[in-house]
């Protein structure tokens, strides 16, 4: 993103984005969320990003905020959210986005493990 005022809707996104954490999420969960979107909003910013993968960043962020605030249909499950990766973009990601999403996974697996 060239300039300031063009990166300006980015940067309300991913204040957008923290901010339903910090009212959404629980504190471990949460501080692996903000490192994982500080990271995707940082690489992205910095990077030669073209306005098609804007355009796709920015609609896959908006979806990640209606997930969160629980908008439209009933949350989908981590099994269901996995599958869907799996079978469609997982394919697509980089290497260090792969190490990303098994990190988050993962975490998810023991929050999951130490519920009662």
């Amino acid at each position: 993103m060239a300039s300031r005022q063009a990166a300006a809707p980015i940067i309300s996104l991913y204040r957008e984005v923290l901010k339903l954490h910090r009212e959404r999420l629980p504190p471990p969960v949460r501080n692996l969320g903000d490192s994982y979107v500080r990271a995707e909003f940082r690489s992205h910013l910095r990077g030669k990003t073209s306005e098609s993968q804007w355009a796709q960043f920015v609609r896959e962020w908006r979806g990640y905020l209606a997930t969160l605030r629980g908008d439209g249909q009933q949350t989908p499950t981590n099994a269901t959210v996995s599958s869907e990766l799996v079978s469609g973009d997982y394919g697509s990601l980089s290497e260090d986005q792969r190490k990303r999403v098994e990190l988050l996974q993962k975490e998810l697996r023991e929050r999951d493990d130490s519920r009662p």
